[in-house]
């Protein structure tokens, strides 16, 4: 899985950290449910996003209730 738009920036604010997908809309200040958290790519110490897309075992899609 490729990186969304927006994903580059977000690593260079959060260096040696993760970079997530997440399925849905939600604020900063919003808890995400474990389950609509897709998965996450690791950032290095300079905020690139390194390695493959580390998948959610968890993760459970959106039904159209959700929406």
């Amino acid at each position: 899985m490729q990186p969304p738009p927006g994903a580059h920036e977000e690593a260079k604010r959060h260096p040696n950290a993760q970079v997530y997908q997440i399925d849905g809309e939600f604020g900063p200040d919003d808890a995400v449910p474990p389950e609509r958290i897709m998965g996450c790519w690791k950032t290095d110490a300079d905020g690139r996003i390194v390695g493959e897309f580390i998948r959610n075992p968890n993760y459970r899609p959106r039904t159209e209730v959700d929406r």
